[in-house]
Protein backbone atom coordinates (compact mmCIF):
# COMPACT_ATOMS: atom_id res chain seq x y z
CA UNK A 1 0.00 0.00 0.00
CA UNK A 2 2.83 2.39 0.88
CA UNK A 3 4.57 1.53 -2.40
CA UNK A 4 1.43 2.33 -4.39
CA UNK A 5 1.02 5.65 -2.57
CA UNK A 6 4.65 6.55 -3.23
CA UNK A 7 4.43 5.69 -6.94
CA UNK A 8 1.20 7.68 -7.24
CA UNK A 9 2.90 10.69 -5.65
CA UNK A 10 5.99 10.34 -7.84
CA UNK A 11 4.10 9.92 -11.11
CA UNK A 12 1.73 12.77 -10.27
CA UNK A 13 4.65 15.09 -9.52
CA UNK A 14 6.32 14.13 -12.80
CA UNK A 15 3.06 14.62 -14.71
CA UNK A 16 2.69 18.13 -13.26
CA UNK A 17 6.33 18.99 -13.97
CA UNK A 18 6.20 17.87 -17.58
CA UNK A 19 2.84 19.58 -18.05
CA UNK A 20 4.51 22.82 -16.95
CA UNK A 21 7.35 22.14 -19.39
CA UNK A 22 4.90 21.56 -22.24
CA UNK A 23 2.85 24.64 -21.36
CA UNK A 24 5.92 26.91 -21.29
CA UNK A 25 7.19 25.33 -24.51
CA UNK A 26 3.93 25.97 -26.38
CA UNK A 27 3.77 29.51 -24.98
CA UNK A 28 7.36 30.16 -26.05
CA UNK A 29 6.67 28.99 -29.60
CA UNK A 30 3.47 31.05 -29.88
CA UNK A 31 4.95 34.22 -28.36
CA UNK A 32 8.00 34.00 -30.62
CA UNK A 33 6.02 33.54 -33.82
CA UNK A 34 6.73 29.85 -34.26
CA UNK A 35 10.44 30.09 -33.48
CA UNK A 36 12.02 27.36 -31.37
CA UNK A 37 15.02 29.48 -30.36
CA UNK A 38 13.72 30.43 -26.91
CA UNK A 39 12.20 27.07 -25.94
CA UNK A 40 15.20 25.85 -23.95
CA UNK A 41 15.56 29.16 -22.13
CA UNK A 42 11.87 29.20 -21.22
CA UNK A 43 11.33 25.51 -20.40
CA UNK A 44 14.83 24.30 -19.53
CA UNK A 45 14.47 24.54 -15.75
CA UNK A 46 11.42 22.25 -15.71
CA UNK A 47 13.00 19.81 -18.14
CA UNK A 48 16.32 19.60 -16.30
CA UNK A 49 14.67 19.23 -12.88
CA UNK A 50 12.24 16.48 -13.78
CA UNK A 51 14.54 14.64 -16.17
CA UNK A 52 17.31 14.39 -13.57
CA UNK A 53 14.74 13.40 -10.92
CA UNK A 54 13.61 10.53 -13.13
CA UNK A 55 16.76 8.65 -12.06
CA UNK A 56 14.43 7.34 -9.36
CA UNK A 57 12.86 5.16 -12.04
CA UNK A 58 16.12 3.24 -12.35
CA UNK A 59 15.88 2.44 -8.64
CA UNK A 60 12.16 1.64 -8.98
CA UNK A 61 13.06 -0.94 -11.63
CA UNK A 62 16.01 -2.30 -9.62
CA UNK A 63 13.87 -2.70 -6.49
CA UNK A 64 11.07 -4.32 -8.55
CA UNK A 65 8.62 -1.56 -7.67
CA UNK A 66 7.81 -1.42 -11.39
CA UNK A 67 7.94 -3.98 -14.20
CA UNK A 68 10.30 -1.98 -16.39
CA UNK A 69 13.66 -3.76 -16.91
CA UNK A 70 16.39 -1.90 -15.06
CA UNK A 71 18.63 -1.92 -18.15
CA UNK A 72 15.95 -0.15 -20.23
CA UNK A 73 15.29 2.42 -17.48
CA UNK A 74 19.01 3.12 -17.04
CA UNK A 75 19.70 3.37 -20.76
CA UNK A 76 16.89 5.85 -21.32
CA UNK A 77 17.74 7.98 -18.30
CA UNK A 78 21.49 8.06 -18.98
CA UNK A 79 21.09 8.85 -22.67
CA UNK A 80 18.63 11.67 -22.11
CA UNK A 81 20.43 13.20 -19.15
CA UNK A 82 23.79 13.13 -20.88
CA UNK A 83 22.46 15.03 -23.89
CA UNK A 84 20.51 17.47 -21.74
CA UNK A 85 23.08 18.30 -19.04
CA UNK A 86 26.55 17.39 -20.33
CA UNK A 87 25.94 18.60 -23.88
CA UNK A 88 23.05 21.05 -24.36
CA UNK A 89 23.20 22.84 -21.01
CA UNK A 90 26.99 22.98 -21.10
CA UNK A 91 27.21 24.45 -24.62
CA UNK A 92 25.13 27.66 -24.71
CA UNK A 93 24.87 28.06 -28.49
CA UNK A 94 23.10 24.68 -28.75
CA UNK A 95 20.29 25.94 -26.53
CA UNK A 96 18.88 28.25 -29.20
CA UNK A 97 18.88 25.66 -31.99
CA UNK A 98 15.80 24.04 -33.50
CA UNK A 99 17.12 20.67 -32.33
CA UNK A 100 16.94 21.77 -28.68
CA UNK A 101 13.40 23.07 -29.10
CA UNK A 102 12.21 19.96 -30.92
CA UNK A 103 13.86 17.76 -28.30
CA UNK A 104 12.02 19.44 -25.44
CA UNK A 105 8.72 19.42 -27.32
CA UNK A 106 9.03 15.70 -28.16
CA UNK A 107 9.99 14.77 -24.60
CA UNK A 108 7.22 16.87 -23.03
CA UNK A 109 4.52 15.49 -25.33
CA UNK A 110 5.63 11.97 -24.47
CA UNK A 111 5.78 12.51 -20.72
CA UNK A 112 2.47 14.33 -20.28
CA UNK A 113 0.89 11.09 -21.49
CA UNK A 114 3.24 8.53 -19.94
CA UNK A 115 3.17 9.77 -16.34
CA UNK A 116 -0.61 10.24 -16.04
CA UNK A 117 -1.08 6.70 -17.39
CA UNK A 118 1.32 5.42 -14.71
CA UNK A 119 -0.41 7.45 -12.00
CA UNK A 120 -3.84 6.10 -12.94
CA UNK A 121 -2.41 2.58 -13.22
CA UNK A 122 -5.23 -0.02 -13.28
CA UNK A 123 -7.91 2.67 -13.69
CA UNK A 124 -6.20 4.20 -16.74
CA UNK A 125 -8.86 4.96 -19.39
CA UNK A 126 -8.58 3.14 -22.70
CA UNK A 127 -7.90 6.27 -24.77
CA UNK A 128 -5.00 7.29 -22.53
CA UNK A 129 -3.57 3.78 -22.60
CA UNK A 130 -3.81 3.82 -26.41
CA UNK A 131 -2.02 7.16 -26.57
CA UNK A 132 0.67 5.91 -24.18
CA UNK A 133 1.52 3.01 -26.48
CA UNK A 134 1.05 4.84 -29.77
CA UNK A 135 2.45 8.35 -29.51
CA UNK A 136 5.96 7.01 -28.97
CA UNK A 137 5.96 5.75 -32.58
CA UNK A 138 6.63 9.22 -34.07
CA UNK A 139 8.01 10.96 -30.98
CA UNK A 140 10.77 8.55 -29.99
CA UNK A 141 12.58 8.76 -33.38
CA UNK A 142 12.16 12.57 -33.38
CA UNK A 143 13.65 12.77 -29.89
CA UNK A 144 16.52 10.43 -30.72
CA UNK A 145 17.35 12.33 -33.93
CA UNK A 146 17.39 15.60 -31.97
CA UNK A 147 19.69 14.08 -29.34
CA UNK A 148 22.12 12.93 -32.03
CA UNK A 149 21.98 16.31 -33.78
CA UNK A 150 22.84 18.15 -30.55
CA UNK A 151 25.77 15.87 -29.81
CA UNK A 152 27.07 16.16 -33.37
CA UNK A 153 26.77 19.95 -33.41
CA UNK A 154 28.53 20.15 -30.07
CA UNK A 155 31.66 18.29 -31.22
CA UNK A 156 33.62 21.39 -32.37
CA UNK A 157 33.13 23.06 -28.98
CA UNK A 158 33.94 19.85 -27.10
CA UNK A 159 37.17 19.54 -29.08
CA UNK A 160 38.21 23.18 -28.77
CA UNK A 161 37.57 23.35 -25.02
CA UNK A 162 38.66 19.75 -24.32
CA UNK A 163 35.47 19.33 -22.34
CA UNK A 164 35.52 16.66 -19.62
CA UNK A 165 38.79 15.32 -21.01
CA UNK A 166 41.72 14.05 -18.94
CA UNK A 167 45.21 14.37 -20.37
CA UNK A 168 48.34 12.42 -19.61
CA UNK A 169 50.51 12.47 -17.64
CA UNK A 170 48.65 12.46 -14.36
CA UNK A 171 48.82 10.70 -10.99
CA UNK A 172 46.33 8.05 -12.07
CA UNK A 173 48.05 7.28 -15.40
CA UNK A 174 44.69 7.57 -17.10
CA UNK A 175 43.53 9.52 -20.16
CA UNK A 176 40.04 10.23 -21.44
CA UNK A 177 38.98 12.13 -24.55
CA UNK A 178 35.36 13.18 -24.31
CA UNK A 179 35.07 14.07 -28.01
CA UNK A 180 36.08 10.54 -28.96
CA UNK A 181 33.58 9.19 -26.43
CA UNK A 182 30.76 11.22 -28.02
CA UNK A 183 31.74 10.02 -31.49
CA UNK A 184 31.54 6.42 -30.31
CA UNK A 185 28.17 7.15 -28.68
CA UNK A 186 26.91 8.60 -31.97
CA UNK A 187 27.92 5.40 -33.77
CA UNK A 188 26.21 3.22 -31.16
CA UNK A 189 23.15 5.44 -30.71
CA UNK A 190 21.03 3.99 -33.55
CA UNK A 191 21.57 0.47 -32.23
CA UNK A 192 20.79 1.44 -28.63
CA UNK A 193 17.73 3.36 -29.81
CA UNK A 194 16.55 0.34 -31.78
CA UNK A 195 16.63 -1.81 -28.64
CA UNK A 196 14.46 0.66 -26.73
CA UNK A 197 12.14 1.21 -29.70
CA UNK A 198 11.70 -2.53 -30.26
CA UNK A 199 11.00 -3.01 -26.55
CA UNK A 200 8.23 -0.41 -26.75
CA UNK A 201 6.61 -2.22 -29.68
CA UNK A 202 6.65 -5.45 -27.66
CA UNK A 203 4.95 -3.58 -24.81
CA UNK A 204 2.45 -2.06 -27.25
CA UNK A 205 1.47 -5.51 -28.48
CA UNK A 206 0.97 -6.68 -24.89
CA UNK A 207 -1.08 -3.65 -23.86
CA UNK A 208 -3.13 -3.13 -27.02
CA UNK A 209 -3.25 -6.63 -28.48
CA UNK A 210 -6.48 -8.58 -29.10
CA UNK A 211 -6.19 -10.54 -25.82
CA UNK A 212 -6.00 -7.29 -23.86
CA UNK A 213 -9.10 -5.90 -25.57
CA UNK A 214 -11.03 -9.09 -24.82
CA UNK A 215 -10.19 -8.80 -21.12
CA UNK A 216 -11.40 -5.20 -21.10
CA UNK A 217 -14.65 -6.21 -22.83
Amino acid sequence: MATQAYLLLYNTAQALGWSAALATTVRSIVVNGGSLAAVYGDSGWFVRTFQVASVLEVFHAGLKLTRTPMSAALMQWAGRTHVLIAVTHAIPHLQTTAAAGILILAWALTEVIRYPSYALSQSCPGWLNWLRYTIFIPLYPIGAASEMKLMYDGIPTMTAKKMYSISMPNAYNFAFDYTSFVKVVLILYPFLFYQLYAYMFVQRKKKLGPSTRKKED
